[in-house]
């Protein structure tokens, strides 16, 4: 990212992307559902492009690329919110309704979890650390402690229930 961010260069941007885009679209994918997380995708590497100035050299590029990502999903869902003025229609772009013990794949039980808890498994899942997801979500270390317990707590319950 520092050769993108000082040179504009493509190159160094196209390699950013090969290296990076699924990790982001995964995340988002947990967040969202497919068409979702592909606009946000497209959305977040155009963001890239407009603020590489604003990345700082000593962070991680995956953290901030991740940080742009949340940012946008969180945009595109009050957007939507605000266009439909129904509380219920966010909350079914981020979930789906049926129960838990209805289904049977382990990235559907992902998805039924809370935002904010669905939020700090994925990635933890993609191997940030809880200082990296505190510095992501924007939220104190214990409030990301409680929400990784809390998700595998319910994610044991689902996969308990479903055996």
């Amino acid at each position: 990212m520092e050769r993108y961010a000082r040179t504009g260069e493509p190159k160094a941007l196209s390699r950013l992307y090969d290296q990076h885009s699924n990790a982001l679209y995964y995340y988002l994918l947990v967040m969202s559902n497919a068409d979702m997380a592909a606009d946000i995708t497209q959305k977040t590497w155009l963001k890239v492009i407009e603020k590489k100035h604003l990345y700082h050299q000593e962070g991680k590029f995956l953290g901030w690329l991740f940080t742009l990502g949340r940012n946008t999903l969180l945009d595109e869902l009050r957007k939507q919110y605000q266009q439909s003025n129904h509380c219920n229609q966010v909350e079914s772009l981020v979930s789906d309704s049926n129960p838990l013990d209805e289904v049977p794949d382990f990235h559907q039980l992902l998805k039924r979890l809370p935002f904010e808890q669905k939020e700090a498994f994925s990635l933890q899942q993609e191997g940030f650390s809880v200082h990296e997801i505190s510095t992501i979500c924007c939220v104190p270390h214990e409030t990301v402690k409680t929400r990784l317990r809390y998700a595998r707590e319910k994610l044991k319950k689902a996969l308990e229930s479903q055996s």
